[in-house]
């Protein structure tokens, strides 16, 4: 049985330690950015002729999903989440026009999606931003739209179970009662959010399917995936 598939589209940011990168706020115990290393040559004595590396990560480099716990104490971790959820219809928003630094508002999404959103959707909020990431610089990080409480407030309650950025997700409105506050509040609503995605401005169509699986890791916020659109 075959699936019949127009088109792929791989909407992952790559992780190349040459042009990726985290910020590390107060409260790490530790700082871990990605890198890669070779652990064992293919010429190695005894090896086997492998060639075998490793990775040093945060589980929340590059394209990840994170589940509600990442923003609330006690919540829902990745492997507590049904497969199901990362993988089914999206619609994406063009919000090209909020570039850049610009607030996205309940009334940006309304007229991007309004009429095309479903509950139980996977929203995907397209700037365009991340197809020129950086690195993670202070220049790209303010230069990335936010969304509003309301706009949160409206992804709320509208039902969507994901929502997947192109952008800093971490930008707040200014005045915001807290940080993160949309990351936040939207955990707190158990919608998983998957951050640093970029591509989107290959999808045409006005609905697509989204698969972004994450690892099968026991105990953890987050996961890295490889998030692709079937058209």
């Amino acid at each position: 049985m075959s699936l019949a598939i127009e088109k792929i589209i791989d909407i992952s940011l790559e992780l190349d330690p040459k042009n990726f990168g985290m910020r590390t706020p107060a409260g790490f115990k530790k700082d871990m950015q990605f890198e890669m290393e070779i652990l064992k040559e293919h010429d190695a004595p005894g090896g086997a002729g492998q060639i075998v590396r490793g990775v040093h990560m945060r589980l929340h480099a590059g394209s990840h999903v994170d589940a509600p716990e990442h923003n609330v104490r006690g919540g829902t971790q990745i492997h507590q989440l049904p497969l199901e959820l990362f993988i089914g219809d999206a619609v994406i928003a063009d919000l090209r026009d909020k570039m850049p630094g610009k607030a996205i508002t309940e009334n940006d999404l309304e007229r991007a999606v309004g009429a095309r959103i479903r509950k139980g959707d996977r929203l995907l909020l397209r700037t365009d931003h991340n197809n020129a990431y950086d690195g993670g610089s202070d220049k790209w990080m303010k230069a990335s739209p936010y969304l509003t409480i309301g706009a949160t407030e409206w992804c709320i309650s509208k039902g969507v179970v994901i929502v997947g950025y192109d952008f800093y997700h971490g930008n707040d409105e200014p005045g915001a009662p807290r940080v993160f506050h949309n990351s936040r509040t939207l955990s707190e609503h158990g919608i998983v959010t998957m951050p640093y995605l970029k591509n989107l401005d290959r999808i045409t169509k006005d609905r697509v399917t989204l698969i972004g699986f994450p690892l099968n890791i026991i105990g953890a916020e987050a996961s890295p995936v490889r998030a692709v659109v079937l058209t």
